[in-house]
């Protein structure tokens, strides 16, 4: 073989590899994408309005109160959006009006919704006066 003739077979595999390469760039960017929008189909983006009101995850997270033991809150609230803030989030404000210093990221805040117990809290209170005396002792 000559030097010319390996050369030339040199450079030809070199083109195959390049387009090998390519086509391996071309795949991977195809996968990524797919995967990107398969991840994102799952996502529920988290948006609040002024006054609306949210649970905020207490903290520190995973934190067990040793009466509660595993039935600790995770939650505390509610709270009232006052700013929204860039970042994604937000400036609460407790109900009664005090403010929290600082501002809580969206992935630590959840819409409220009231439980039973709050939304018939005040027939209770009406119908039984005596229980809900004792119930706030």
């Amino acid at each position: 073989m000559t030097a010319e003739t390996y050369q030339e077979a040199m450079s030809i595999m070199n083109l195959d590899v390049e387009a090998k390469r390519e086509q391996a760039l071309s795949s991977l960017i195809k996968q990524k994408r797919l995967m990107v929008k398969t991840y994102n189909k799952r996502v529920k983006k988290k948006s609040f309005k002024l006054n609306d009101l949210v649970w905020k995850v207490r903290l520190p997270m995973g934190h067990r109160d040793h009466f509660y033991g595993k039935w600790t809150p995770q939650w505390e609230g509610p709270f009232r959006v006052v700013r929204t803030c860039s970042g994604n989030s937000y400036g609460l404000q407790h109900t009664d009006g005090r403010m929290i210093r600082t501002n809580i990221n969206e992935k630590f805040i959840k819409a409220y919704h009231p439980t039973i117990w709050e939304k018939y809290a005040q027939n209770i209170q009406k119908s039984f006066p005596e229980f809900w005396e004792n119930m706030r002792k």
